[in-house]
């Protein structure tokens, strides 16, 4: 009987114990919240031009190098409608250096040599600058280079010969800009 009792009383245990446990309970989700990504990427197109200023020991009559070539990097995110991006280097005017007196450099006296290439002078009329100007560069573009970048260089020299020049300080500004089409 003692053996009865016993069973009973660890059944009535384990019964208790069992009402009191939590009932278990099936697993509940929430709505499905959504939130919609948007981004855009503008078309951009920059150059980066370096040093700011080239120094020229001029000769009486004759080439002088400039102090350093012109490191120039072109970067671009383009549209896949766009066909080419160029860059090119120009003069605003016929006029390359000024000493402010009347006493001139004229762009064909100024010498571009791109990428350690030949010198040519300033008069090539190349791109949407003016005739006092040189392509850089112009290259395709396609799907693989929307998104790219390039570096270049632009040795200058300035030929003296025969303009007969007086001493003094001549200044003027050259121009780099990229287009795309």
């Amino acid at each position: 009987m003692k053996a009865i009792h016993k069973a009973w009383m660890t059944l009535g245990v384990l019964a208790l114990a069992l009402a009191m446990a939590p009932a278990s309970q099936a697993q509940l989700n929430s709505n499905q919240a959504t939130v919609i990504l948007n981004a855009t990427m503008a078309e951009s197109l920059t150059v980066a031009a370096g040093p700011g200023a080239v120094a020229f020991v001029l000769a009486g009559s004759g080439i002088s190098n400039g102090s350093s070539p012109v490191a120039i990097t072109t970067t671009w995110v383009l549209a896949p409608t766009r066909t080419s991006v160029s860059l090119y280097a120009y003069f605003s005017s016929p006029t390359a250096l000024t000493d402010g007196l009347g006493n001139d450099i004229p762009t064909s006296n100024v010498n571009g040599s791109v990428n350690a290439g030949p010198f040519g002078a300033f008069t090539g009329g190349a791109g949407p600058f003016g005739t006092e100007s040189i392509q850089v560069f112009s290259t395709a573009i396609t799907a693989a280079n929307t998104n790219s970048f390039r570096n270049d260089s632009v040795a200058l020299q300035i030929d003296t010969t025969g303009l007969n020049l007086p001493s003094g300080n001549y200044t003027g500004t050259l121009n780099i800009q990229a287009q795309a089409l």
